[in-house]
Formats: C-alpha cells, sequence, structure tokens
C-alpha cells in the first residue's frame, strides 16, 4: 500500500456508505453502513500505508490506485 491523501480516504469511506460516528482528537471514527465494523482515519493531510491497509481491508474492495 502507499501513502493516501485523506480526502481520498473519505471520498472511497462515503461511497461505499460508512459515515462518521464520532470525532475526537486527531481522528474520525467511521462505521460501516451496518455499524458493525468501525476504522479510525487521522486527520492529517496524508494516512499512511498501515492506515490505508486497515481502512482497505474494512472496505468490501479496495480502490485501484491504493495498490
Amino acid at each position: 500500500m502507499k501513502e493516501i491523501k485523506r480526502k481520498e480516504a473519505e471520498a472511497e469511506l462515503t461511497k461505499a456508505g460508512w459515515s462518521i460516528i464520532r470525532q475526537s482528537g486527531k481522528h474520525d471514527v467511521w462505521a460501516s453502513p451496518d455499524k458493525a465494523v468501525t476504522v479510525a482515519v487521522p486527520r492529517h493531510r496524508t494516512i499512511s500505508p498501515g492506515v490505508v491497509r486497515q481502512i482497505a481491508k474494512a472496505l468490501p474492495s479496495t480502490p485501484s490506485g491504493w495498490q
């Protein structure tokens, strides 16, 4: 995985039906449409490869530009 911009990650989560359930500190916590899975997205300009990998695992399909 490579580093991506936060806006790109947020766009993919929104497109997949995810929503922000809370904002605390320097992270936004997103929940899947059925609220079964949550993922923390840091509020930085770019998101590190490890966090991108966690988000990709939670999404039903990995966006092509993330690999």
